[in-house]
């Protein structure tokens, strides 16, 4: 059975889809020669979605410590954003296997969805600096920002 495209359906377009939210900016620098945020700008707004999601594993007294870095990302990109414009990026978790997790990003101008994101992070062991299993209490606090299943987001 195939995974089914996140990114083609309507879930990730819709703001009540995701627990966890941040608020970027787009900068002059952040535009191209068409005036757009261009896409290293985009990929920059989910990177901030993430990592203040994930911000509470890497405090240096956290309860529960995790080092999950980006392996694979996709972005759809939908609509334009353009200077000034502040951008809504809510983020959640799709799932949650073995080494690894999947998340999912859905970038705001207002209540117009402008692009949506896919990505998959690895926990590694911070000492060695590998792939590691996932510890039950960081899968736990993972899924607690996901609102829907994989079935839910995959089956529209």
């Amino acid at each position: 059975m195939s995974t089914p495209d996140l990114l083609a359906g309507a879930t990730l377009r819709r703001r009540d889809t995701f627990p966890h939210w941040v608020r970027e900016h787009v900068r002059w620098s952040d535009t191209d020669m068409a005036g757009h945020a261009n896409n290293l700008a985009f990929a920059a707004f989910c990177e901030s979605g993430r990592a203040l999601m994930l911000k509470r594993f890497m405090e240096p007294n956290a309860e529960v410590r995790a080092l999950l870095v980006l392996a694979e990302m996709r972005i759809k990109y939908i609509g334009e954003a353009n200077w000034p414009a502040d951008i809504d990026v809510g983020t959640c978790v799709v799932s949650v296997g073995g080494r690894s997790c999947r998340m999912a990003q859905g970038l705001f101008d207002g209540d117009r969805c402008i692009a949506v994101s896919e990505s998959v992070l690895v926990m590694i062991d911070e000492s060695i600096r590998k792939a590691c299993t996932i510890p039950d209490a960081v899968r736990d606090l993972l899924l607690s920002y996901s609102p829907m299943t994989v079935e839910t987001v995959g089956h529209e």
